[in-house]
This record gives C-alpha cells, structure tokens and sequence, in this order.
C-alpha cells in the first residue's frame, strides 16, 4: 500500500488539493481512494496559517524514488517554494508508506519519520485504510496518544 498525505496553508488552499489531486492522475499516479480533507493548526511552530490536510492511497508502478520525483515536480508546478522548515507552502505532498518499505537516506525517509506524532495525517489514514499497522505501530493506537481536536473541512 502506497499512501500519500497533502497539506496546504496558502489561500487558495482547497484548490491547491484539488490542483495536486489533478495532477497526481496525469503524471500516471492512480488514486484509489481519497480521505475527507480536515482542518488543523500549523505544527511545527513556524507555519501561520491553518493547514488542509489529506491522505491517499495511490497505486504506482515505479519506485520510490521515482515517486518521489514525481511528486517533487508537482509541488514545484504549483508553487511550492522552500524557504523553510515547515514554513507555509501552497501544497506539500508527503510518501507515507510506500508497500511496507524502509527508506532512510539523505533523499527519502519512509515510512515518514514523524507520522505517529501527526494527528492530521493519522486520522486520514484511519478514515480510509482502517487500523492497519506502519512501521509496526497501529495508526489507531497512535492517534489515542495525541490530541485529535481536529475536524473535518469537507468530505470529498
């Protein structure tokens, strides 16, 4: 399983999901199922605006790194600038989980080193994979220790 999580703090943040949305499907990323998109607090102490969040599920034939690349190019198509950590953008767009791989290297950390700490990415994941465990750790039992005041901003 492949998930993917988005996030946006830039106005127009919801059509900048929809815009990364769109062009996962034309570089041949298949999105087969997407979570209702939620509204959170920055995290990180840098960002000032509020995120929209989002996970996906993808199926994609290449590897990781290719991923990657791709993904790099579309963040790049729509704007995203990075001038620092956790700073505000116009979309980032995270590899979660990509088939039960370990990535960690100076190009790619997967399953993503800060996921059990993101109650934006967690609760996406449950919403639309269930509790499945990544990195040998339940999503749900991962959200339990985190303050999930979260709320959703639409269902897709």
């Amino acid at each position: 399983m492949i998930i993917l999580a988005l996030g946006t703090n830039l106005e127009p943040r919801e059509q900048y999901l929809i815009s990364a949305l769109e062009n996962i499907e034309k570089v041949g990323i298949k999105i087969e199922k997407s979570s209702s998109i939620y509204e959170t607090s920055a995290w990180g102490g840098v960002a000032t605006n509020n995120f929209l969040n989002m996970c996906i599920v993808v199926d994609y034939k290449k590897s990781a790194y290719e991923l990657l690349e791709d993904i790099q190019q579309i963040e790049h198509n729509l704007g995203r600038v990075r001038k620092e950590h956790w700073g505000d953008r116009t979309i980032d767009i995270d590899i979660i989980e990509f088939n039960g791989e370990v990535f960690n290297d100076e190009k790619l950390i997967v399953p993503h080193k800060y996921l059990h700490e993101r109650n934006f990415v967690l609760l996406p994941i449950l919403e639309i994979c269930g509790d499945i465990l990544i990195n040998n750790r339940s999503v749900k039992n991962s959200l339990d220790k985190l303050d999930s005041q979260i709320k959703v901003y639409k269902k897709l």
